[in-house]
């Protein structure tokens, strides 16, 4: 397995592989159904996604010389990477599990306060009618802020902009990765 710095420093080559798949993908997600899609196209590609969503940050803890990339292809990998985990993104409750979370720690926190003088002051009533309170809330936050992310994340995963976006961070890795145009890759071409 390669250590993180090396796989770091490769990242446009990895941009080109994934890239590569994410084309693939998109172009099988244009032209099938969605029950009829590639089982394992979807599962190297989520991946892949995946791959490419944690590079950024293992980039930047560990490629120490300054001009080995740009804040433009940490985004491109950004949105390159929601772009492949989209669906498997989608599928994920935030609104419940971010509630859940929060509930089972909001009860923890009352039964430690319980065992306290300024606790045994307060009446469990009130505490847990005020986690209930706070719990709604962050239901209903969630569940709106829920909408607006299953949106962006529709869109993300319409195989023409997984065709799109991955043929952009393919191009982008191919040009730096080849040294045609240093670091900057599309960008040079764009000012």
């Amino acid at each position: 397995m390669p250590a993180p710095s090396s796989l770091a420093m490769h990242y446009a080559w990895v941009l080109v592989l994934c890239g590569s798949m994410g084309v693939a993908l998109g172009i099988n997600r244009t032209v099938k159904r969605r029950e009829n899609e590639s089982l394992v196209l979807q599962l190297l590609s989520a991946i892949g996604g995946l791959v490419v969503l944690a590079l950024p940050t293992v980039m930047v803890l560990h490629i120490r010389p300054a001009g080995v990339y740009t804040a433009a292809t940490l985004l491109l990998m950004i949105v390159f990477s929601l772009c492949l985990l989209a669906r498997p993104l989608k599928k994920i409750p935030i609104a419940f599990t971010a509630v859940t979370a929060s509930g089972v720690f909001l009860l923890w926190g009352a039964m430690r306060l319980r065992g306290t003088a300024f606790g045994e002051r307060i009446p469990m009533e009130f505490v847990v009618g005020a986690i209930v309170v706070i719990l709604a809330a962050l239901f209903i936050l969630c569940f709106a802020l829920e909408a607006a992310v299953d949106t962006v994340l529709t869109i993300l995963g319409w195989g023409l902009v997984i065709t799109l976006v991955s043929a952009i961070a393919v191009i982008h890795g191919a040009l730096i990765a080849n040294g045609v145009t240093g670091p900057e890759g599309l960008q040079h071409y764009l000012h």
